[in-house]
């Protein structure tokens, strides 16, 4: 790609106006679709996209491929509620997948569901539609307050979310319907292809998302297992293990807070990580089928070019890694660093390391559809990361000031080892944390804060596998371990431009825009005088006392909002659903019953088998209900 000069790059970046991307690009004088294919719990690092060709074949070898792109959450409700409104899980509040934390009720009742993504698109006269998992709690329970800002929603429904050969979904709030002997991808893969069709023959632009639930693992009553694939596809893969990389069942292992207690696992563990991996495999040749179809029906309608195609996963997961057999929750890259690829009209072939994260996806959305920043939310965190392909990455980052260099990433609530069977303890308190991820140009590093109020940092180009924590309290670290906890201090109660630039709160003057200018000597006084970053206790919600100080400091009602001016509060919800969290969704009555899938049958068959749950179904007492489909 023929690099721009640095003047020139400049004023594009400046007037919005950058080349190869254009706001509401068209191809042949008609407004662009975009179709966001988005999956779950799908790492990057594994190794996963090997079995998704029609990911790498057809979307990322004719798209821009963000190589360090991270959800701010490893966990599903808290990181996709990030990507839909443009904000960090600090901002909306939504921390966690069930009560106190989060969930769609908390979501609905901060408000936030009245000024999302599909809202905003609509402003910009688009039809907005979606099929699969938007987040958890949306449930048997709950299914006719459908979410809103759809033109057409149908939504898979907790408590079957992870049940896969159970596939229950409300289409626009109707009474939940059951597909009796199908398979759940099936199911969206059908839903898919009949509402691509429709949307093409209409005569609106369209934003579809289509959210398919694999590869995540399968929840039931007695645990957690390798996800379910089709039947058509179980005996894919044989022979095949979870890659043994560096950090993989390490022997030495130095780690914070619950990991660092996490025994050498045995022969049992290494068996059930390797199952997992393969099934997972299994589990998106369906994915796979899906987006080929769906591209196909693209290309034979002559709209291919015309439609940005956005490929990404609501975050990692690992299998091995960190000694941890199956799960994600933790701050290392398996965890946060996800696939993120866009093809679309006026996208160049190529690919970028600056960094990037969810809450970038929604104004990137705004500007392809053409959506005047005037019209844009106040709130983004954010920042259109289109930018990244104007011109070579030396170039953008010089234009880009400050430059991108900094991911947050945060979680409250319990850890998640997502097994079943083992003798290890699957939930652990002692897991909220704080961490900031630099990505700099030729340094980078990994600095988390843990509610035990343990510290650990990983200089991420000496060792990318996070194995060798560096010793900060050496003095010879002494000057690195004040910039880490400073700039960990100001991000993680950041907001709207200070989230996409943190060392600029820091230092309003702009004399520091990177850890490069604010490891300089001038500035030693200053660091060493900041606060520590500190938790009083493990919770699993946001509390701003339990998270002082801030910066700027929090004193007499002024300092970091936390997003609270663009929300309803939910403090109180939160407090007063503690004791019935994650048990309103309904009991699981169908049963998980069959191996389904061993053809597809296409879109009349898998809607004829279906059938409306009966009251009875939807109306068993709540007393009976399990906690595992909320995670």
């Amino acid at each position: 790609m023929r690099a721009l000069s640095l003047a020139a790059l400049g004023s594009l970046v400046v007037s919005g106006t950058l080349a190869g991307h254009g706001s509401g690009h068209s191809h042949g004088g008609k407004r662009p679709n975009v179709l966001f294919l988005f999956t779950d719990d799908q790492d990057l690092l594994l190794g996963s996209l090997n079995y998704v060709d029609a990911v790498t074949d057809r979307i990322q070898k004719h798209g821009f491929t963000f190589d360090n792109h991270h959800a701010t959450v490893s966990l599903c409700c808290p990181s996709r509620v990030a990507l839909l409104r443009g904000q960090h899980a600090h901002n909306t509040n939504i921390t966690y997948v069930s009560a106190p934390g989060g969930g769609y009720e908390k979501w609905v009742a901060s408000g936030q569901d009245q000024n999302y993504l599909p809202h905003w698109f609509k402003k910009a006269g688009y039809r907005a539609e979606h099929i699969g998992k938007l987040m958890n709690g949306y449930g048997t329970n709950n299914w006719a307050n459908s979410p809103k800002g759809w033109d057409h929603f149908d939504g898979l429904l907790d408590p079957y979310t992870y049940i896969y050969n159970s596939p229950v979904f409300s289409a626009n709030g109707e009474t939940p319907v059951y597909y009796t002997d199908q398979h759940q991808t099936d199911v969206v893969h059908a839903k898919a292809v009949t509402r691509l069709k429709a949307l093409i023959a209409g005569d609106q632009p369209w934003f579809l998302t289509v959210a398919p639930v694999a590869p995540h693992q399968q929840f039931n009553s007695t645990g957690k297992y390798p996800p379910v694939p089709l039947a058509r596809h179980a005996n894919l893969y044989p022979g095949l293990k979870a890659p043994r990389t560096p950090n993989f069942n390490p022997k030495h292992h130095q780690k914070p807070s619950w990991v660092g207690e996490l025994p050498y696992m045995d022969a049992a563990s290494l068996a059930f990580s390797d199952d997992t991996y393969r099934r997972r495999a299994q589990a998106l040749a369906g994915v796979n089928e899906i987006f080929h179809d769906l591209l196909d029906i693209l290309e034979d309608a002559g709209e291919l070019d015309n439609t940005y195609i956005i490929f990404s996963a609501d975050h990692g997961y690992h299998v091995g890694q960190h000694r941890v057999p199956a799960g994600k929750t933790l701050p290392y890259r398996e965890d946060t660093q996800v696939p993120f690829i866009i093809r679309g009209p006026g996208v160049p072939h190529g690919r970028s390391r600056l960094p990037s994260h969810h809450v970038d996806l929604a104004p990137t959305l705004l500007r392809f559809i053409g959506l005047p920043k005037e019209q844009w939310p106040t709130f983004f965190d954010g920042r259109d990361i289109s930018t990244y392909w104007a011109g070579d990455e030396h170039h953008v980052r010089a234009a880009l000031r400050p430059a991108p260099e900094t991911v947050q990433i945060e979680y409250w609530g319990t850890s998640i080892i997502e097994t079943a069977g083992l003798n290890l303890t699957t939930y652990d308190a002692r897991n909220t944390y704080k961490t900031v991820r630099i990505v700099g140009d030729g340094y980078g590093y990994l600095y988390s804060h843990w509610c035990t109020n343990e510290t650990e940092a990983y200089d991420t180009v000496a060792d990318p596998y996070e194995l060798h924590p560096l010793n900060l309290t050496s003095p010879k670290n002494a000057a690195l371990a004040s910039r880490l906890n400073g700039l960990l201090l100001a991000s993680k109660s950041c907001e709207q431009a200070s989230c996409r630039a943190p060392w600029t709160l820091l230092h309003p003057d702009g004399s520091v825009t990177s850890l490069r200018d604010a490891l300089r000597r001038t500035h030693d006084t200053f660091y060493a005088a900041l606060p520590r970053v500190a938790f009083g206790e493990c919770l699993d919600y946001q509390l701003r006392a339990n998270e002082q100080p801030f910066f700027p400091p929090f004193t007499d009602g002024v300092g970091p909002t936390l997003g609270e001016r663009y929300r309803q509060s939910t403090d109180a919800y939160g407090r007063r659903r503690r004791d019935g969290a994650g048990a309103a969704e309904g009991a699981v009555v169908i049963p998980d019953a069959g191996r389904f899938g061993e053809r597809y049958e296409g879109v009349e068959r898998i809607e004829e088998g279906k059938r409306t749950l009966t009251d009875e179904e939807l109306g068993l007492a709540t007393s009976v209900v399990r906690d595992f489909y909320a995670l």
